[in-house]
């Protein structure tokens, strides 16, 4: 994976979509199979890493969220 271009997940499983049918059609050149599979393996990676990054901003907004509601509601009655 080339660090001058990041990809977004969208486009890192269109390509992997394009390697999958690579690797399952019968033209697939054996000396391009080890390169396909290595850019396979990095797609694979950058993607769990956006997915992962995701995940911990929208918990940390939901977290966010839920102390916002919290300083909103009345104090509870002691009685």
């Amino acid at each position: 994976m080339s660090g001058d271009d990041p990809l977004g997940y969208s486009e890192a499983m269109a390509e992997l979509e394009v390697i999958l049918a690579e690797l399952e059609s019968d033209d697939l050149d054996v000396d391009v199979l080890a390169a396909r599979v290595q850019r396979a393996a990095e797609l694979l990676a950058l993607s769990r890493d956006r997915i992962a990054r995701a995940q911990e901003d929208v918990d940390r907004i939901v977290t966010d969220l839920e102390a916002f509601d919290r300083a909103d509601e009345p104090p509870a009655d002691d009685e």
